[in-house]
């Protein structure tokens, strides 16, 4: 099986959703999770795991969308992860430079995400953009910071989309956490794949985070996903069945998922 561990699905038109969906159906193969980034995407995604076997939601608000929150925000989040068994973990939440909020804000949003993943017992997926000047948001280490105020380890935290250095890549793996890596790793970025290359098996999963990571300047699909399998296989040297067998096994353990709901 591929598993696209990060999409986002919400962000398709309906005809296009609905295409990739029918080529991916159940038993083709192939998993989805779809990632929301605010309240409107949640209920979409939501709804989508509810229809489609292949489909799982995380439930997210990406640091853009955080002047949209409101003091209901979390309360609507609780009630659809006490509704639907197919929202696995929360996020994408973190932190990030691009972002017209302030970094205090931020902050206290990312938090209050953590704490609602921490009262359902669910995993989170981190979102932490780096400032390449330096001088708006210290991430990752910020975004480090404030999971180590909630998290003794990093067992159930997946650091989506990674793109840091093989010295960041260490401090996770050293609290056990889950690194994915997504569509860059097409990329000829040199640092990306040091990253993935040291990054062991065990603790790897893989994703598009499609549409937004474009592949040649054309948007991508989580159909995808056989790229970045191919492309990781080249780069760990290893065998895609060895690859594909043990992303599985990642996938499950750090989303508690039963090894009957998927095959």
């Amino acid at each position: 099986m591929l598993i696209d561990s990060h999409c986002h699905l919400a962000n398709f038109s309906e005809v296009s959703r609905q295409d990739l969906l029918n080529q991916a159906k159940a038993g083709s193969g192939y998993c989805f999770v779809d990632s929301s980034i605010d309240l409107d995407s949640s209920i979409l995604s939501s709804r989508l795991s509810e229809v489609y076997p292949q489909v799982y939601t995380t439930l997210g608000f990406h640091p853009l969308s955080v002047e949209s929150f409101g003091q209901e925000t979390l309360k609507a989040y609780g009630n659809l992860i006490k509704k639907n068994k197919k929202i696995i973990g929360v996020g994408e939440i973190g932190l990030d430079y691009k972002a017209a909020s302030s970094p205090k804000k931020q902050e206290d949003i990312f938090k209050a995400f953590i704490q609602l993943a921490g009262d359902h017992d669910l995993p989170i997926t981190i979102h932490n953009r780096i400032d390449p000047q330096g001088d708006k948001l210290e991430l990752p280490q910020a975004a480090l910071a404030i999971i180590d105020q909630f998290f003794p380890d990093y067992q159930k935290v997946v650091f989506h989309c990674f793109s840091h250095s093989i010295e960041v890549l260490n401090q996770i793996i050293k609290k056990q956490g889950m690194v994915s890596f997504s569509l860059n790793i097409l990329r000829k970025s040199k640092k990306i794949l040091e990253s993935l290359a040291a990054c062991p098996l065990e603790n790897l999963i893989l994703e598009t985070d499609s549409p937004y990571m474009k592949i040649k300047d054309s948007h991508s699909t989580p159909l995808d996903i056989n790229k970045v399998y191919q492309r990781a296989c080249e780069v760990k040297a290893v065998d895609i069945e060895r690859l594909k067998i043990q992303v599985f096994s990642n996938f499950k353990k750090v989303f508690s998922i039963n090894p009957g709901s998927l095959s």
